[in-house]
């Protein structure tokens, strides 16, 4: 990436979109797209013991003006999937976000604010205001999202942070945190069943939704245990595409499945309503052990 301008934090990244690198005091850093409020990459300090990327992005990802970019954090807002009348996973991941400022330290942090439209409008008729803040420090990447309704009428809506966490190999990783929940198996034609395994290890195409997910998940690798922690979503995702259907996905390089798996905090099975004027928070934290 390249200065935007001399008195800016923002870059000039791939596709020509407006993107900052955000960099903690002990080396901690991420960088993040205007385009989305796009998390994209996260390397967490160097006496964290790992020094590469946490997060996957697609080598084939698509860096343009309306499309949803593969890999990192896109922002699922205000529809998850094509479970309701508007656009798949909404506008928010592939509209253009306003920076606000950022602050420095450790950790560092980055404010960013998304309002309606008369393009966002023509998908979802509301007056709304999101607010995302990315925080970076030591091994740890905070995601907050909050939504105000700045509207006469109350509004609701179903929200996910589509997280992409890279993974050695799809085969070796296993996933703890599930156990006992009720789910939707996506991949089964949307039959609900209960998780009864201790650890889920993933095999084929593997997409469920988890309901009243309100404890850590913990994705456990060889030399790396990463755990998801989330306050305010109720729900998480659990997605990897298997080989079949990541052949299907131009964006996606033919193995990047296998080194590739989403978790994502979410508020899918019970949407949240907002009266006029009120506000919903939402928090993520990765946090490498």
């Amino acid at each position: 990436m390249k200065k935007d301008d001399i008195d800016s934090p923002l870059l000039v990244g791939k596709g020509g979109l407006q993107a900052m690198r955000l960099q903690a005091v002990d080396g901690a850093c991420t960088e993040i797209y205007c385009h989305g409020a796009h998390v994209t990459s996260w390397m967490p300090a160097a006496d964290s013991g790992h020094v590469d990327d946490q997060l996957f992005l697609s080598s084939r990802a698509t860096f343009t003006a309306g499309s949803a970019i593969r890999g990192g954090v896109p922002i699922i807002f205000p529809q998850f999937a094509d479970s309701g009348p508007l656009l798949k996973h909404g506008f928010a991941r592939s509209t253009e976000w306003q920076f606000i400022n950022q602050t420095a330290g450790t950790p560092a942090s980055a404010l960013f604010r998304l309002q309606d439209t008369p393009a966002t409008r023509k998908h979802w008729p509301y007056a709304f205001i999101a607010e995302y803040e990315v925080s970076v420090g030591g091994n740890s990447l905070q995601l907050v999202l909050r939504v105000i309704n700045s509207d006469d009428r109350p509004f609701s809506f179903t929200v996910a942070l589509h997280t992409y966490l890279r993974i050695s190999d799809v085969d070796a990783v296993r996933v703890d945190g599930l156990q006992s929940l009720r789910y939707r198996d996506s991949a089964a034609g949307g039959v609900e069943r209960l998780a009864s395994d201790e650890i889920l290890s993933i095999q084929g195409e593997v997409d469920r939704i988890y309901f009243s997910a309100l404890r850590p998940i913990t994705v456990v690798e060889a030399t790396r245990r990463m755990q998801v922690r989330a306050t305010g979503f109720t729900d998480a995702v659990i997605w990897n595409p298997g080989a079949a259907k990541a052949a299907a996905l131009a964006d996606l390089e033919p193995d990047g499945f296998r080194h590739m798996l989403c978790v994502e905090s979410a508020v899918i099975e019970h949407p949240i309503t907002l009266a006029t004027g009120a506000s919903w928070t939402g928090t993520q934290e990765l946090l490498l052990q």
